[in-house]
C-alpha cells in the first residue's frame, strides 16, 4: 500500500476523506495520483464538485491540495468531552 483514501458521493459532490500516504512513499506523487483517481471516479458517477477536510497543521497535505486546485472555504474543529 502506498496511499489510501475514501471518496463519498453525495448529490453532485464527492467528498474526499482520510487521504493518507505511507511515510516511505511520500513526495513521490502517490497522494496526487490517488486524489486524481478518486476525482475521476466521482465525475464518472455524477459529481460536479469536490470537497475535503484537512487538519490545518498538516502542511504537506495543504500544499498538495493547493497544487491540485483546492482552496480553504471555512475552518472546522473537533469537540471532545473532558472528564470532570
Amino acid at each position: 500500500m502506498t496511499a489510501i483514501g475514501l471518496g463519498v458521493l453525495e448529490d453532485k459532490y464527492i467528498g474526499l476523506y482520510n487521504i493518507i500516504t505511507h511515510e516511505n512513499f511520500r513526495n513521490q506523487g502517490n497522494g496526487a495520483i490517488l486524489i486524481s483517481n478518486l476525482l475521476h471516479w466521482g465525475k464518472e458517477n455524477g459529481a460536479k464538485n469536490a470537497y475535503l477536510q484537512v487538519i490545518e497543521t498538516n502542511a504537506p497535505a495543504l500544499n498538495l491540495y493547493r497544487i491540485m486546485g483546492f482552496e480553504e472555504k471555512y475552518k472546522y474543529w473537533y469537540r471532545i468531552k473532558t472528564k470532570e
